[in-house]
This record gives structure tokens, C-alpha cells and sequence, in this order.
């Protein structure tokens, strides 16, 4: 006999999953071997090394995003009655259950160190061009196809209800309001992990009224128009307009979120660190040398960092990571060695904020003649390979597109005051349209000499 099943949430309560069919399924799907894995995933990688709270998972994260997805497709259906598509709702929840199945250790930092091994694979055979980067919206499509534990529960709804789930995962932008729900500038995943990692994190930034939107929320018609030349409409998740200031919250903390949390120095220089071993492990293994890593045979990292397939991604997690940095810390290997220290003992490198230092000072370009500096500097071996890092993480705080566009289920839409038509938020808000996308340029220096010599760069700029 089923049972309702519930889970203690600490930013949502009670998360119910109740004896309905579909509500079993999605049970179901938890209980899979990939969907646990993410309990071994945390959601914020290294940030609790600045923020010692903030050590929730991605499992826990997985969960919320499911319950405030349910919580908007429920009004969704409320609003437009026998319009309803219950079929396209259930793939749309089930999509945001899984969505970060493909979620690998430290997340970001373990795309950015399989981008390096990609690119370092391809020097080794004389490929020209970027090698592709599998993100981890692909390894969760992978996922969610292949032959593992989520791929067959999904399947058991039929190979269409499959396939639905991972291509509304992996489109550029959503089809209708039930995909928008799921991936969109105001979707679930957002309204979850805004609200969650503030809260574990212990932030202030980020805050916004999310009872008041919720409260109201409506669906409205939205055009669909070519050169100015409406050619349909779609419906769309909209706010009314006693809302506004609370749509302007929201846009505003994710943005700050990400420059006091996600973009945090020192999360970044643990991350550049990780990726920086797990490069090392690379080089080792294409040079022959994998025993000096240390590392067993048949240990995930080495396994992955030598094959990139499906099933040695789905063995690395946190735990293993950080086994395998003690491990590693004992390595014949010099670099690897240093670097995986490093990260057991939080001893990482400092940063310079390039970006900063040249602020006011009328030369729009100086940080970009500053790069273009420092890559000839490395070009002529005045700093070894792990001397430094470079960083530039950016973040566009809302996406512009013209009202009608095609992507229009991507925007925040927002009601006049008089009912008559909703705009794009950009169009409304003096604050939201204000907003440019901004960057950080950082170099982490290893020591006080790769500090001096990234000093003695900037001096002689601005001699």
C-alpha cells in the first residue's frame, strides 16, 4: 500500500509527497542511485570556507525546486481552469526534480577543470579550436537517457514522457508556461536556491518578498512578434502590478548573491585550486605517469580524469574529492602535492582584484592591456604553471529582449496598473533596466614572489 512520504525541509517545512500515482513515481525517482548521489554534492562546493553553514546539498536543493514548481504549476491550473495541460505539467515537475542530476563535485569547479582537460587533450593531439565542453545540463540529459536507475524510472512512464524531460532541460528557452516554470529568469530553480543559500549561508544580500509574490502571480497573454510584427501569443507566468517592488528585489539580491556569495574570492581561489589538481592528474596520466598521483587504480578522479564517461562522472562526488586530496597530498609529485595540501588545510592562494585596482581611472581598456601584459609574461616563462590563476567571473543581472520576442517565456513580465497589458520588467523598472552586466578580473598569486612580480606588472603599466 503507498504511503504518503513527507521531508523536513528548513526553508520550506513540510514537503509532501502524497499516495497518488504520480506522486509515487516521483518517490520513486528520488529512491534512484543518481538522485542519492547528490547528497554527496553540496550546493555551494567550497563557499563553506567562507560561510561555515552553508553546507546544504544539492539533494536538499533538488527537493526544494520540485516543491516551489509544484507550488507555481498549482497556480498555474487555479488561473486557467480547463486550459490546464495536466500532461505537460507532470514533465515539466518531474524535469524539475532531476534538473541537477548532472551536477559533478564542487559543481563549477569541476566544469571549469574538464574544460582544461579538454583543451590540454587537444594541444596534445594538434586539434585547433576550443575543445566542447559537456556542461552539466548534458551529463543530466545523459543521465536521464541512459542506461542508469533515473533513466529507467523515467522510462517507465514511456520513452515520450523521457525524452520530453530531457529536451525541456536542455532548450535554450522554454516552449510554453509549463517549461518556464522550470528554466526561465523567474523560474523554480531560482526562487529555491536564492532564498535556501541565503538562508544557509547566513547573507543578508539576497532577500525578497517571495510570499508576496507568490500571492500575486497571475497568467497572462503574452504577444509572440517578429520585426514588430505580432505573429501569436503564448501564456505566461505574470505579476501584478503591487508586486513591483518585489520583482525589483528579487532581480536585485540574486544579482547581489552572486558577488557576496557565489563570486566570493575565496570560494574562487579554492575552486581554481581543484581545478588546477585535477589538471595535474591529467597531465600525469597522458604523460604516463598516473602512479604518481597516488591514487589507486580505479579511483573515480583518476578514472574520470582518464576516460570523461558516464559512469566514472556518477562515482566522483565531495566525499571522494576530499579522500582523494589526502591521498594525493602524500604524491611524489611536487605541484600535486602543494596544491591538494592546499585545499585540506584551507590554505589558498590570495587575491589581487585587478578589475579594482584600475577602477576611476579613465582607461576603459586598462584591465584588458593588463591581460594581454600578463599573457606575454607567461609566454616568456616568468611564472610557472601554478605560480597564479586567473579569474573573471560576470553576471548579467537581467536579460533584455524585445517585447514580443520570441524568447518572451524567458522574461519577468510585469501588469500595468490599469489591467490592460504586461510589460517586461526592464521596460518598467528604472532599476532593472539600470543594471549592466558586471565583471571581476582577479589574478590569486600563490606567495609573496607572485604577488611582487603581478606589482611590479602594474607599475609598469602606469609608468
Amino acid at each position: 500500500m503507498p504511503k504518503t512520504q513527507r521531508i523536513r525541509d528548513p526553508l520550506h517545512d513540510l514537503i509532501e509527497f502524497g499516495i497518488g500515482e504520480f506522486d509515487q513515481f516521483l518517490w520513486n525517482l528520488i529512491d534512484t542511485r543518481e538522485f542519492q548521489r547528490l547528497r554527496r554534492v553540496k550546493q555551494l562546493g567550497f563557499s563553506e570556507l567562507v560561510y561555515p553553514g552553508a553546507t546544504h546539498t544539492r539533494f536538499a536543493h533538488s527537493i526544494g525546486v520540485f516543491h516551489t514548481a509544484r507550488e507555481l504549476v498549482t497556480l498555474i491550473s487555479d488561473r486557467i481552469g480547463e486550459k490546464f495541460e495536466p500532461e505537460k505539467a507532470e514533465i515539466a515537475l518531474a524535469a524539475s526534480l532531476v534538473h541537477d542530476r548532472g551536477h559533478g563535485p564542487f559543481s563549477h569547479a569541476f566544469e571549469e577543470a574538464i574544460k582544461l582537460l579538454n583543451k590540454d587533450n587537444a594541444k596534445r593531439k594538434g586539434e585547433k579550436g576550443p575543445p566542447k565542453l559537456k556542461k552539466h545540463e548534458q551529463w543530466t540529459s545523459d543521465i536521464i537517457l541512459g542506461d542508469t536507475e533515473v533513466g529507467s524510472a523515467l522510462r517507465s512512464r514511456g520513452v515520450d514522457f523521457q525524452e520530453a524531460v530531457s529536451k525541456l532541460l536542455i532548450a535554450d528557452t522554454p516552449g510554453d508556461i509549463y517549461a518556464a516554470v522550470v528554466s526561465s529568469q523567474f523560474d523554480a530553480d531560482r526562487l529555491d536556491y536564492v532564498r535556501r543559500d541565503r538562508l544557509m549561508t547566513g547573507a543578508k544580500h539576497g532577500g525578497f518578498d517571495y510570499s508576496w509574490i507568490l500571492a500575486n502571480l497571475e497568467v497572462g497573454s503574452i504577444p509572440l512578434a517578429i520585426d514588430d510584427e505580432t505573429y501569436s501569443t503564448v501564456d505566461s507566468l505574470v505579476l501584478g502590478h503591487k508586486a513591483f517592488q518585489a520583482a525589483e528585489s528579487y532581480v536585485l539580491g540574486l544579482f547581489h548573491l552572486y558577488f557576496a556569495v557565489y563570486f566570493h574570492k575565496a570560494t574562487r581561489s579554492a575552486e581554481k585550486i581543484l581545478s588546477a589538481v585535477l589538471r595535474r592528474v591529467g597531465t600525469l596520466c597522458a604523460e604516463g605517469n598516473a602512479p604518481l598521483t597516488a591514487l589507486s587504480e580505479g579511483n573515480p578522479i583518476l578514472t574520470f580524469v582518464q576516460n570523461r564517461d558516464l559512469d566514472s562522472y556518477l562515482k566522483a562526488d565531495d566525499f571522494v574529492v576530499w579522500g582523494s586530496l589526502s591521498v594525493m597530498a602524500e604524491s611524489k609529485d611536487a605541484i600535486l602535492s602543494e596544491l591538494s595540501q592546499r585545499l585540506l588545510s584551507r590554505k589558498l592562494y590570495k587575491a589581487i582584484d585587478i578589475s579594482d585596482h584600475f577602477e576611476g581611472r579613465g582607461d576603459a581598456n586598462a584591465v584588458a592591456h593588463f591581460r594581454a601584459q600578463l599573457t606575454k609574461a607567461k609566454e616568456n616563462g616568468d611564472f610557472d604553471e601554478v605560480e597564479i590563476f586567473e579569474d573573471q567571473p560576470s553576471r548579467n543581472p537581467y536579460k533584455r529582449r524585445g517585447y514580443g520576442s520570441p524568447d518572451a517565456l524567458s522574461k519577468i513580465h510585469i501588469m500595468r496598473a490599469d489591467g490592460s497589458r504586461p510589460d517586461d520588467l526592464s521596460d518598467r523598472s528604472d532599476v532593472v533596466r539600470a543594471l549592466q552586466e558586471k565583471s571581476i578580473y582577479r589574478v590569486y598569486v600563490r606567495d609573496e614572489k607572485a604577488k611582487a612580480k603581478i606589482e611590479d606588472l602594474i607599475r609598469r603599466m602606469e609608468g
